[in-house]
């Protein structure tokens, strides 16, 4: 079947890494797929490089007319069976295409999850109205987790028989020894325990609650080091709450980078986050086998079920706790990390993924 997948930004995100990883799973079992986006992000970079035709498309939140007419142009040009569209804003320009501009497939909105509260407390009653527009006009709405499809429920956004939960894949992440080394010499670990954190630094991300646990760590563990991979519009901020905490070089700032060398240096690896939906990085952290400490938000903990210790959000002591208890007993670290690999294999690789996506497919080209 040809598949039309619809976002409005380029690039890269939470949102924009899963299409990647979507595209890539639906051409794993013989999915034709196009990707129509704004111009000039690294996504389209990605999508090309797995055989996926691109379209720009200069989307924006003034919602005009335009791009709503060349997403319908570019559905009926392309003969696309069906629109997939990833996100409020792609979703909101595809329910425009239907209404106006003779967009007859069906259209297929990926939530992946509620964001708000991201923006000024004015746009919130705003955003949750067009969220509600938009849920109600397409055919589907996807859940990334079991606490989005209940909130989607309660909250009236769409009725249950048009609402389907399923769970992102991504692949594993790889990285071969020398690239390991590579990231092992540029945060200078000597061999001793290591923290990692790979995350935007981003209020969300609430790293500073890791900061905040360093210091009752570096006491109990003289030569930890704590390792954060990422950058963002807190950086700044962050550093001068490290050197307040006087944990001088105990962390390192390893900035945007691949994370999938730094992976396997991770004897703990922390989501301490204040909202998600489910995390990319968690499953990850998963996915390598990582001994995880993460937050008790309702995607989190749906992602790890009993493979991680969890932790109240907002909790510098509690995480502090964790993370000691985790570098004393490798017993039980190595356990979590068992499990964890295990239930990455069972729910979150591409393949599953893929297979789940397919089906959704067919059935809805059938009904």
């Amino acid at each position: 079947m040809r598949v039309l997948h619809v976002i409005d930004k380029s690039e890269f995100g939470g949102g924009q890494a899963a299409v990647r990883h979507l595209l890539e799973s639906l051409a794993r079992i013989g999915n034709e797929n196009h990707l129509c986006c704004r111009a000039g992000g690294p996504l389209q970079d990605a999508a090309r490089a797995l055989g996926t035709p691109v379209h720009s498309v200069p989307f924006d939140k003034r919602f005009r007319p335009g791009p709503a007419r060349a997403v319908a142009r570019i559905v009926r040009e392309n003969r696309a069976d069906l629109v997939h569209a990833h996100g409020l804003v792609a979703a909101f320009y595809c329910v425009l295409a239907k209404r106006f501009f003779r967009l007859t497939r069906p259209i297929l909105y990926h939530q992946h999850g509620f964001h708000h509260h991201n923006y000024g407390p004015l746009t919130i009653g705003p955003r949750k109205a067009l969220e509600r527009l938009v849920c109600r006009s397409v055919d589907r709405v996807i859940a990334v987790s079991r606490q989005d499809e209940r909130d989607l429920v309660e909250g009236a956004y769409a009725p249950p028989h048009r609402i389907k939960m399923l769970h992102y894949g991504i692949p594993e992440p790889s990285a071969n020894e020398s690239k390991v080394e590579e990231a092992r010499i540029d945060t200078s670990l000597n061999g001793g325990p290591c923290v990692g954190l790979v995350g935007r630094l981003h209020p969300q991300k609430g790293i500073e609650v890791l900061l905040r646990a360093a210091p009752a760590i570096r006491t109990a563990v003289p030569d930890v080091r704590f390792v954060i991979v990422g950058s963002g519009p807190l950086e700044s901020k962050l550093r001068a709450l490290a050197d307040e905490l006087g944990l001088g070089e105990s962390v390192v700032w390893a900035g945007e980078r691949d994370a999938a060398p730094f992976l396997p240096l991770f004897h703990v690896a922390v989501v301490s986050s204040h909202w998600e939906g489910m995390p990319l990085t968690l499953l990850e952290y998963m996915a390598a086998g990582r001994t995880i400490v993460t937050t008790d938000l309702p995607g989190c903990t749906e992602a790890v079920g009993s493979t991680a210790s969890i932790i109240p959000r907002n909790d510098p002591v509690a995480l502090a706790e964790s993370v000691i208890r985790l570098l004393g007993d490798r017993e039980h670290a190595a356990q979590y990390q068992r499990a964890a690999r295990e239930r990455f294999v069972a729910e979150f690789s591409l393949e599953r993924m893929g297979e789940r996506f397919n089906s959704l497919y067919g059935e809805l080209l059938e009904s």
